[in-house]
């Protein structure tokens, strides 16, 4: 009888220690922080004759020592849109950010928000699971919400005109006074002709000199471009800041020169090949091949000072972070520049965007194929060790990964439901509306 029980309490005791084992191995998945840096509207068709000629040293290494590939996005191609889905690995009609603005009931048009989020962003997950975040300049991050770090919303570029306090724009909100040293003001004399260092074209130059014939409706974001630059390099300025003195296990960070710059690059495209992409366009419903490379060709070199900066501050990045950081870069679209209609909303072909991934345990000089903007937060959330929800429209991009380990499942994140909160206008809304038409997104 003894011998039974003896028996019986050792197959327990041997079952406990299993489990405790089995838990132990679990819970100590090597876990390295993940810098994302999102570069709206960076393209392959851009970035590829530029990396033949050695002028993308940093986003080569990472392409080189990791996974690349097409990253496809979605219909209609709206960044607010689309940087929601990376976000929260969810359809628009999941997250309910469905625009740039919509109308309220009074008729008053005001941009979307965090305020219009219904599902959680990918930080604030990690911050509920003890993992520490930062996001800076994510869209619709405006009023910033309360994580385990900072949040740095899309509103604190705004500062480079004007100086936004009591607005809610960075959690904890005294970061906004902190941080405001930081922007670059726009009456900066320093910044009246940008830094010859930064080898930023001057297009509002070469638009004189050239005498280039301007659309209406490119000709204000030239005049707003020198505008456009210094958002950029301040929201630069901000994060090697807060990744030299605040170190998190997530760092997320947005930029969107290359999206603003490659809404009138076209028009400095020379102009016999304009002539001939036109006639083609008309005749042929689109440019043969041939015309289609020389397009793309002459893009590249036209944009390249941009293209340029931002591997720039890739670099800058990468000397800031820890040794085993994982990087991961990605557009949320691209440009289409080779058919008419080339700002995403009636082409035939969606121009899909990039995806570059590199760091410990990150195949090298792997092809990424049918990744999608759904698969970043289920792969995020992989990466550090947590299940992904069953409520995501995304998958986990396995095939980038040296080790397959087994996907984990929740059914969901949302622990309570997130109710659309009753809006009231905001001093800043006028100046994001502003910016909005100057892009032409809005009317």
């Amino acid at each position: 009888m003894k011998k039974r029980t003896y028996a019986g309490i050792f197959i327990i005791f041997t079952a406990v220690i299993a489990l405790y084992f089995f838990y132990k191995h679990e819970k100590k998945i090597p876990i390295n922080p993940v810098i994302v840096i999102g570069l709206d509207g960076a393209d392959w068709n851009i970035l590829n004759p530029l990396l033949r000629k050695g002028e993308l040293p940093n986003l080569n290494r990472l392409i080189k020592g990791g996974s690349s590939g097409v990253l496809h996005t979605i219909r209609p191609t709206k960044s607010p849109v689309i940087w929601t889905s990376i976000a929260t690995g969810k359809t628009m009609l999941k997250h309910g950010v469905l625009d740039w603005t919509y109308v309220k009931k009074n008729n008053i048009e005001i941009p979307y928000n965090v305020d219009d989020r219904k599902v959680k962003a990918v930080w604030k997950i990690l911050s509920e699971q003890n993992f520490s975040v930062g996001s800076i300049n994510w869209y619709c991050t405006f009023p910033a919400e309360k994580v385990n770090g900072y949040v740095i919303s899309d509103r604190f570029r705004i500062g480079v005109d004007k100086f936004l306090d009591g607005d809610e724009i960075t959690f904890p909100p005294e970061l906004n006074k902190k941080l405001y040293p930081k922007v670059i003001k726009f009456e900066d004399k320093q910044y009246g002709r940008l830094k010859r260092e930064e080898k930023i074209v001057d297009f509002l130059n070469k638009s004189r000199s050239e005498k280039i014939e301007i659309p209406q409706n490119r000709d204000i974001q030239l005049r707003r471009f020198r505008r456009y630059f210094i958002q950029d390099k301040s929201i630069e300025n901000v994060s090697l800041f807060l990744l030299n003195t605040v170190p998190v296990d997530f760092f997320a960070v947005y930029f969107r020169l290359i999206d603003t710059t490659s809404h009138f690059a076209s028009i400095f495209i020379k102009k016999g090949l304009r002539n001939k992409w036109a006639t083609e366009n008309k005749k042929l419903g689109g440019p043969s091949p041939e015309t289609e490379k020389m397009l793309y060709e002459d893009t590249a070199n036209i944009m390249k000072s941009i293209y340029r900066y931002m591997d720039n501050i890739v670099g800058r990045i990468i000397e800031k972070a820890e040794g085993d950081t994982i990087f991961v870069v990605i557009s949320d679209h691209g440009f289409n520049f080779s058919i008419k209609g080339y700002n995403h909303y009636g082409t035939p072909e969606i121009p899909h965007g990039i995806i570059i991934l590199n760091g410990p345990g990150i195949k090298s000089g792997y092809k990424i194929s049918n990744s999608h903007v759904y698969d970043i937060t289920p792969t995020l959330l992989h990466l550090f060790g947590l299940p992904v929800a069953r409520d995501m429209d995304g998958k986990v991009i396995l095939s980038a990964l040296e080790k397959k380990r087994k996907v984990r499942y929740i059914q969901t994140y949302e622990t309570e439901t997130l109710k659309q909160k009753h809006k009231k206008e905001r001093k800043s809304d006028k100046k994001v509306m502003e910016d909005l038409k100057s892009l032409g997104y809005i009317k």
